[in-house]
C-alpha cells in the first residue's frame, strides 16, 4: 500500500495528463466546474488510476469525487481493501 503522499502525487499526475490540465491543480477546487475537467477527459482518468493503483473504483463514487482531496481519499480507501471494489 502508498502512503498518503506517494498516492497524492500520482493522483496529481493522472489528472494533469489525462484532464488536459497544467500548472498547479488547487487539492480543493472541483475539477468539473472550477478547472474545466471534461467528462470524456474523467472517463480516461478513472482509468488512469485504477491502472495505476491496481483496483476498480465505483463510478458513482468516482464522478461524486470531485476534488483532488476526494480521489486521493478514493484511491486509499480502495488501497485499504486489495481486491475489493470501492463501492
Amino acid at each position: 500500500m502508498s502512503d498518503i503522499s506517494d498516492i497524492r502525487k500520482d493522483v496529481m499526475a493522472i489528472i494533469e495528463t489525462c484532464g488536459k490540465l497544467a500548472g498547479p491543480i488547487p487539492p480543493d477546487k472541483d475539477l468539473y466546474s472550477d478547472l474545466g475537467v471534461e467528462s470524456v477527459n474523467a472517463i480516461s482518468i478513472l482509468l488512469a488510476l485504477e491502472g495505476r493503483f491496481g483496483t476498480a473504483i465505483d463510478d458513482t463514487r468516482f464522478i461524486e469525487a470531485r476534488t483532488v482531496n476526494s480521489l486521493v481519499d478514493l484511491v486509499a480507501q480502495a488501497q485499504a481493501a486489495p481486491g475489493a471494489r470501492v463501492a
